[in-house]
C-alpha cells in the first residue's frame, strides 16, 4: 500500500504571511484539522494545525486573528512523504514525530497532496481485516470526569493520560467522551461591556459576551454524549470502520458486562499498521 493510493490531493494551503483568521476559516470550512504552508514556488516551508490556532487565541493577548501571521505559530519544516512511500512509513513518522499528518512532496519539495491519520485508519479498514484484536493495542489507562468537572480540571486529565481523552461518567455510567478537539477553540473572550449580545464558543451553545463563557464551561456542555463502543475482543479493522463512518478519533472500550476496559484510537490503529 503506498502514500499515493489513500492521499488527498489537491491540498487547501496557505501562505506565512497568510493571517490566522484566514487559516481558521479555511479549516472550518474545509473540516481539515492541518494546512500546509507553502511559498511562492510551491514548496513546503512549514504546517499550521488546529491546535496552533488555538494556541495563539489563548496565548496572544490583545491581538486578534486578523493581525497574527502563520509563520509567527506555524511548525518549520515539517516531515513530509513522497507518493511512493508506504502506507507503513507514514505511520511510523507519524507515531514517532507525534503528528496527524504529512504533506507529500514530489522529487523538488512541491507540495502534491497530505496523507492524514483519517486516511491510514481508512487504509487500515480495507486492507488489514483479521491481523489484531482491539485489546492487543488500545489504551488500559482511561481518564475519568463526571458531567460537572470544568473544561480546566478536564484539560489537565487530558495532558497527564496517554490517550489524550477523557471519558465522562455519572456514577459508573459512560454518558460522553472528550477529545482535544473538542476544547481546543476554548479561548477566553475579551471583556465587553454591558454587552447584550452572545458570541459563539464552537461546539457549545452562546453565552452572553459579557461572561467569560469557558470559565464556567462543564464536562456536560463539550463532550460527545452516549458515545458509540467497542468490545475488547472485536478486530481492530472494526473499530478503524466506526471511526471512519462516523468521524470519530476515539472509542471506548467496553466489555460484555457494561465494564469500560480502555479506550482505543486512531494513534493506536497507526501503531497497528507499523507492525503489520
Amino acid at each position: 500500500m503506498r502514500v499515493e493510493e489513500y492521499m488527498t490531493s489537491p491540498v487547501v494551503v496557505v501562505r506565512p504571511g497568510d493571517t490566522l483568521a484566514h487559516a481558521r476559516r479555511l479549516m472550518l470550512r474545509y473540516e481539515v484539522g492541518r494546512l500546509p504552508v507553502i511559498d511562492e514556488a510551491g514548496r513546503v516551508v512549514g504546517i499550521i494545525t488546529l491546535y496552533d490556532v488555538a494556541r495563539a487565541m489563548r496565548s496572544a493577548g490583545d491581538r486578534s486573528l486578523d493581525s497574527i501571521r502563520v509563520l509567527e505559530y506555524m511548525t518549520r519544516d515539517p516531515v513530509t512523504v513522497k507518493p511512493s512511500d508506504s502506507l507503513k512509513t507514514a505511520a511510523r513518522l507519524m507515531v514517532e514525530k507525534g503528528v496527524g499528518g504529512l504533506p507529500v512532496v514530489d522529487e523538488d519539495g512541491k507540495l502534491i497532496g497530505i496523507i492524514s491519520k483519517t486516511d491510514l485508519v481508512h487504509a487500515f479498514m480495507e486492507k488489514c481485516r483479521g491481523k489484531c484484536r482491539v485489546e492487543e493495542y488500545m489504551y488500559r489507562e482511561v481518564a475519568r470526569a463526571s458531567p460537572l468537572h470544568s473544561i480546566a480540571y478536564v484539560a489537565r486529565l487530558m495532558e497527564s493520560t496517554p490517550s489524550k481523552r477523557v471519558l465522562v461518567f455519572d456514577g459508573e455510567r459512560l454518558v460522553g467522551i472528550i477529545a482535544p478537539s473538542d476544547i481546543a477553540f476554548l479561548a477566553r473572550p475579551a471583556p465587553q461591556k454591558r454587552s447584550k449580545k452572545t458570541q459563539r464558543v464552537p461546539g457549545v451553545k452562546a453565552f452572553p459576551a459579557k461572561i467569560p463563557a469557558p470559565d464556567i464551561l462543564v464536562a456536560a456542555d463539550v463532550m460527545t454524549p452516549d458515545p458509540i463502543t467497542i468490545a475488547p475482543d472485536a478486530d481492530l479493522a472494526d473499530a478503524a470502520r466506526l471511526m471512519v463512518r462516523h468521524g470519530f478519533s476515539s472509542l471506548p472500550v467496553v466489555d460484555s458486562e457494561g465494564v469500560v476496559r480502555g479506550i482505543v484510537t486512531k494513534h493506536n490503529i497507526l501503531e497497528a499498521l507499523t507492525r503489520l
